[in-house]
C-alpha cells in the first residue's frame, strides 16, 4: 500500500504540527466554555502514528485510495478535540457555541452502533442504546484567525462532544472492542460493558436531575449568586431552557466578567438581576445577553458598567502575561515570541506605543535566534506600523522595507500584501496618493490571487479614502460599495461599518448631511455588533459633525459626550483632546 506508507511518512512529519493545532483549538473552546458558565473538560489529540496506520491499511481494503486528499476526506479526526460537559443538559449550549464560533462541515449525532458479533460467531444483542454524543467536523473561520492561527486555516477539526460519564465510558469500550489490542472479548465481557454503559445512562439522568435541582435553588429570592457558573445557570432558566430538546439556545456572553463586576452589589440577587430581563432580546444572534444587560445596567449604575468595561480590557493583557509564563518555564522559544507580539498589540490598542515597541522588539530578537524568519518578517511590519503610529514615517519605511524583502525572499505572499497595504498607509499618511495607491493596488492583487476576502475588502476601502482625500466623490463611491457588498457577503462586520462610516464621509465633504446622518448610524448599529471601540469613537465624531452642521445642537453634544466616555474608558488620549475641542466649540453657543 505505498499510498498509505507515503501519507503516514508526510503525517509522521507534521505530527508536531497537529498537536499543536489540537492544543490551540480546545485552549479556544475551553476558554470560551468558561466564560459562558459551562462546566467542562476539554483535551486534545493528534491521532498516534501506529493507531493512523493501522486504521489506514484496514480501510484501504475496502476503501482503494488513490490520493492524499481521498485519505484526508475519509480520516477527518487526525486532530481531535473532546469536550466533557459534566451536566448532560448542557450539550446544546455547546452545539451552540459550536456553530457561532467555526464553520461546521458535518455532524453526527450518537448513538449509532451496530451490535457486535463474536469471533465464535455468537452475538451479543445491547440492552442499552451505548454511545450518546455528538460529532462535529469543523473548521476556524477566515474572519476569526489571528497570525498566530492562521496557519490552521484548512485544519478540519473533530470536536465529540459528550457527558464526562460518557466518555469514559466510551474510552474504555473503544479501546476494548473497536481496537481490541488486548485480544477479542468474550461474551461475558460485552455484557459487562452493556450494564456498566447502563450504570452511565443512568447517571446522566441523575446529572439532569442535579441541574434541575441546582437550577431552582439559584433562583431563589433573598440568595446572592456564588460564582458565573450559577448566574448562566439562572439566565438560562429565565430566558433560556436546559434541555436537549430545545432546537437553539441564548448566546450568553461573558458571564464571568460580569459577574465580577456585579459582586457586593443589588444584582448579585436573583430578583434584581430579573428586572433587567425584560430588556433582553431572546432572538438577538449578534448581541449576547450580557452586553444587552450591561447596557441597562449602564444606564442605571455607570460605575458598574465603566468596571466591566476596564477589566475586559485588563483581561486579555493578564491572560497574555501568564501565556508569556508558561511559555518562559517551559522553554517554548517560538511560543514565548508569539505571546510578546500578542502583548504589543494590546499596547498598541491602548495607544502605549513605546511599551508596544519594547515587546514587539523583543519578540523580533527571539525570532532571529531561533531562525523563525516569517515571525521575524511579522515584528519588523508591527514595528513599521509602530513608528507610524508614533509620526516617525522614516522608521516606519525603513522597517517596512526590511519585512517586505523578507517576506518576500520566503515567499510569504500574505506577509507581502500586509506589508504594502501598510506602506500605503505611510504614503498616504504623508499626502503621497499616487504612491499610496499603487501600494495599496500591489496589496489588493495579492490579496485577490490568495483569496484573502477580509485583505481585498481592506484595500478597496483605503482605495476609496484615498479617493475621497483627492475629491474624486465618484470614484470613492464605487470603491465603498464594492467593499460593504463584499463584507456582507462575508458576514465581516467591522469592515461594513468602515465602508458606511466612509460613504458617511463622503456625504458629509459633499454638503449633503441628512444622507451623512443616515450612513452614520447604519455604520454605528453595525459597529455595535462588531465590538471595535476606536471605529466606534471615529462613527460617533462623524455623526456629530453631521448633526452640528444640520443645527441639531442636542443631538451632536450626546454624540461628542458618549464619543468621549468611550476614548477615556480605552485611554484614547488624542482622540480625547479632539473631542472636548468639539464640545468646547457646541457650549460656546450655548448648549
Amino acid at each position: 500500500m505505498p499510498i498509505v506508507d507515503e501519507f503516514i511518512n508526510q503525517y509522521a512529519k507534521k505530527i508536531e504540527y497537529y498537536r499543536e493545532a489540537g492544543r490551540v483549538f480546545a485552549q479556544i473552546c475551553e476558554i470560551y466554555m468558561e466564560q459562558m458558565g459551562i462546566r467542562a473538560i476539554v483535551t486534545s489529540r493528534a491521532k498516534k502514528v501506529d493507531r493512523l496506520r493501522d486504521k489506514l491499511e484496514k480501510r484501504c481494503q475496502s476503501k482503494n485510495y488513490t490520493s492524499f486528499e481521498e485519505i484526508e476526506d475519509d480520516i477527518a479526526d487526525l486532530v481531535g478535540v473532546r469536550i466533557a460537559i459534566y451536566f448532560p443538559g448542557d450539550l446544546n449550549k455547546v452545539q451552540k457555541f459550536i456553530e457561532t464560533f467555526f464553520l461546521i462541515k458535518e455532524s453526527r449525532v450518537f448513538p449509532g452502533y451496530e451490535p457486535i458479533e463474536e469471533t465464535t460467531g455468537q452475538t451479543y444483542k445491547k440492552r442499552f442504546s451505548g454511545y450518546w454524543a455528538t460529532h462535529c467536523r469543523v473548521y476556524l473561520r477566515e474572519k476569526d484567525l489571528t497570525e498566530d492561527t492562521r496557519k490552521y486555516a484548512n485544519t478540519l477539526f473533530e470536536i465529540q462532544i459528550a457527558s464526562a460519564l460518557m466518555h469514559a465510558w466510551a474510552e474504555v469500550e473503544h479501546d476494548l472492542v473497536y481496537k481490541p489490542y488486548s485480544g477479542d472479548l468474550s461474551y461475558e465481557e460485552y455484557q459487562i460493558l452493556d450494564e456498566l454503559n447502563g450504570l452511565v445512562l443512568a447517571g446522566e439522568i441523575a446529572l439532569q436531575r442535579l441541574q434541575k435541582a441546582m437550577k431552582n435553588r439559584v433562583s431563589q429570592t433573598g440568595k446572592e449568586f456564588h460564582d458565573h457558573y450559577e448566574v448562566a445557570m439562572f439566565l438560562h432558566n429565565n430566558l433560556g431552557s436546559l434541555t436537549e430538546d430545545t432546537p437553539s439556545e441564548i448566546v450568553l456572553g461573558r458571564v464571568d466578567l460580569m459577574f465580577q463586576c456585579i459582586k457586593s452589589t443589588a444584582f448579585q440577587k436573583p430578583e434584581k438581576l430579573k428586572e433587567l430581563l425584560v430588556y433582553v432580546d431572546t432572538e438577538d444572534r449578534e448581541r449576547s445577553v450580557v452586553e444587552q444587560l450591561m447596557d441597562r445596567i449602564q444606564i442605571l449604575n455607570p460605575e458598574i458598567y465603566e468596571g466591566y468595561r476596564t477589566i475586559k480590557q485588563s483581561e486579555e493583557l493578564k491572560y497574555q502575561l501568564e501565556t508569556l509564563k508558561i511559555n518562559r518555564e517551559s522553554g517554548n522559544r517560538q511560543g514565548e515570541a508569539n505571546t510578546l507580539a500578542n502583548i504589543g498589540y494590546i499596547y498598541s490598542s491602548k495607544e502605549k506605543y513605546d511599551e508596544a515597541l519594547q515587546y514587539f522588539t523583543m519578540a523580533l530578537q527571539i525570532n532571529v535566534d531561533i531562525g523563525g524568519r516569517q515571525g521575524e518578517a511579522n515584528q519588523l511590519l508591527n514595528l513599521g506600523s509602530t513608528y507610524r503610529l508614533l509620526g516617525d514615517m522614516a522608521k516606519a519605511l525603513e522597517y517596512c522595507n526590511q519585512a517586505l524583502k523578507l517576506h518576500t525572499k520566503i515567499y510569504y505572499k500574505q506577509g507581502q500584501a500586509n506589508t504594502l497595504s501598510m506602506m500605503g498607509n505611510i504614503y498616504a499618511d504623508g499626502g503621497s496618493y499616487e504612491e499610496a495607491a499603487r501600494y495599496y493596488q500591489d496589496a489588493l492583487k495579492i490579496y485577490r490571487m490568495t483569496n484573502y476576502k477580509i485583505g481585498e475588502m481592506l484595500q478597496l476601502n483605503h482605495l476609496g479614502v484615498l479617493c475621497l482625500k483627492q475629491k474624486d466623490g465618484t470614484q470613492a463611491m464605487l470603491y465603498f460599495n464594492q467593499t460593504l457588498e463584499l463584507c456582507k457577503d462575508y458576514e465581516y462586520k467591522q469592515g461594513e461599518a468602515d465602508a458606511l462610516y466612509q460613504l458617511g464621509n463622503l456625504m458629509h465633504s459633499q454638503g449633503t448631511s441628512e444622507e451623512a446622518v443616515t450612513y452614520y448610524e447604519k455604520a454605528l448599529a453595525v459597529q455595535e455588533e462588531s465590538g471595535n471601540q476606536k471605529s466606534k469613537i471615529n462613527i460617533l465624531v462623524g455623526l456629530g459633525e453631521a448633526y452640528h452642521r444640520l443645527e441639531r445642537s442636542d443631538k451632536a453634544f450626546d454624540c461628542f459626550q458618549e464619543a468621549l466616555t468611550i476614548s477615556r474608558s480605552i485611554e484614547a488620549k488624542n482622540r480625547e483632546a479632539e473631542i472636548m475641542e468639539q464640545i468646547k466649540l457646541l457650549q460656546s453657543v450655548g448648549i
